[in-house]
């Protein structure tokens, strides 16, 4: 049927339009083209507050939740002939992104643990124990692949073995401020030691579940906001 309706097009001769199954088409000396109709640009948002002030002036439309960062609202049924489906608002969530796997200097280590994660008991653990850590102190000798020992300070001149809590728990800022941040593991590292200085990473040991669990955070609270909308995640 479609090689058919091609050859009813190309026997048309010089620039012609024709519809075919309600799609339209265009035939010229450079070959056949298809003519979809016009689309509204997509608007930008960053937030799930802000779909939340749009829906209610969009009639039979839908929510996807596409990932941790990205949400569509979009027509619940095909748009045109072409099986297109009309995207009226991607809110985006953007924020910096902790370096995992990556070790780095104290210092910045620091500055991001504040930054980038919810503070807590366990943030405020790894940020008095790095804090106090003597740059000639690191000692990996007892490092059995789960805990490791570093020399710290404990005062002005008393120093300690202290252990480096591992697996850790934490909740970095990975999506939308509106919903709780979802918590994973973390295998936390420190190394230096010899005239180097120490420097500390954190790596990933959740194989990424807090992905699943950020997508269903977020469908909770559109669904709380927007009971009478269609969400897909």
């Amino acid at each position: 049927m479609i090689e058919k309706a091609i050859n009813k097009i190309l026997s048309l001769g010089g620039y012609k339009e024709v519809t075919i199954n309600g799609r339209t088409y265009s035939s010229g000396p450079s070959g056949i083209i298809a003519l979809e109709p016009p689309k509204a640009e997509t608007l930008k948002i960053n937030t799930l507050t802000g779909i939340f002030d749009y829906v209610p002036d969009v009639k039979k439309q839908m929510i996807q939740v596409a990932s941790n960062k990205s949400v569509y609202v979009l027509d619940a049924d095909f748009s045109d002939a072409w099986l297109n489906r009309s995207v009226y608002l991607e809110a985006v969530h953007e924020s910096p992104v902790f370096k995992f796997g990556d070790f780095m200097d104290v210092e910045i280590f620091i500055i991001a643990m504040q930054a980038l994660f919810v503070q807590d008991e366990t943030t405020a653990l790894i940020l008095k124990l790095i804090g106090n850590v003597k740059d000639e102190g690191v000692s990996n000798y007892n490092d059995d692949g789960i805990t490791q020992q570093v020399t710290a300070k404990t005062g002005i001149s008393l120093v300690a073995k202290v252990p480096v809590p591992n697996p850790v728990t934490l909740r970095p800022y990975r999506t939308f401020m509106e919903v709780e941040q979802p918590a994973s593991t973390f295998i936390f590292r420190i190394k230096g030691g010899q005239g180097e200085a120490p420097r500390c990473a954190l790596f990933e040991a959740d194989g990424r579940m807090w992905r699943l669990e950020a997508i269903k955070n977020i469908k909770a609270w559109l669904a709380d906001k927007i009971p009478s909308i269609k969400i897909i995640a």
